[in-house]
């Protein structure tokens, strides 16, 4: 988990990165003021920015884009509401239950990662969690990996602040996983484990 918090002129951070099996995932929070905007279309629009600037980046580093999944936004969506109710803290509480649901309904997932973003600024808040994410070494591993799938979901709390999910997966067709069971090592498994970065503070 990374948690970051923007002064005006200096960026404060605190990082804390977790790896599990397959899995990357990394969250994010700045503070501003809080403006009216709010409400499903706002919501709506600020998912499909931020999802379209995520794509860009991807397409201006000769990567494929990533699709977009209904089910997989329906799993971020219901985090960054859980979250903004306070239901869980902000982080990756449940992140293997949500992977462990999409498996469920998505044949040949192979991978996941998972970037959490909070601000209480609307202002340009699709713009600013994708820029914030592409300064973040772990961050922008998420959004530069091998995945093809992708769904995102927005959320806000009483006070407007504004919770992202992003929740990135690979799927290989069934002639793919079939040669990747077959050549895959137990050294391609990253252990479940904690580290903190250089210049950072882990929190618990």
């Amino acid at each position: 988990m990374l948690r970051t918090q923007v002064t005006t002129r200096f960026p404060l951070i605190i990082a804390f990165l977790a790896f599990a099996v397959f899995s990357g995932v990394e969250a994010q929070q700045t503070h501003g003021s809080v403006s009216p905007a709010s409400g499903a279309d706002f919501r709506s629009g600020v998912e499909l920015e931020t999802f379209s600037l995520v794509n860009q980046y991807r397409k201006a580093s000769k990567l494929p884009p990533l699709t977009w999944d209904g089910a997989i936004a329906k799993e971020a969506r219901a985090h960054s509401k859980d979250m903004a109710a306070g239901d869980v803290n902000f982080g990756h509480d449940g992140f293997g239950d949500r992977i462990s649901r999409l498996r469920t309904v998505m044949t040949g997932l192979r991978g996941a990662g998972e970037n959490v973003f909070m601000t209480d600024n609307p202002d340009q808040a699709a713009r600013n969690a994708v820029a914030l994410w592409l300064r973040s070494p772990h961050h922008l591993k998420n959004i530069r990996g091998d995945y093809n799938y992708s769904g995102l979901g927005v959320w806000q709390d009483k006070q407007g602040a504004i919770y992202f999910t992003q929740i990135f997966v690979k799927i290989e067709p069934p002639a793919q996983q079939t040669q990747a069971a077959s050549t895959s090592a137990p050294s391609d498994i990253t252990p479940f484990g904690m580290l903190a970065t250089p210049n950072t503070r882990s929190t618990q």
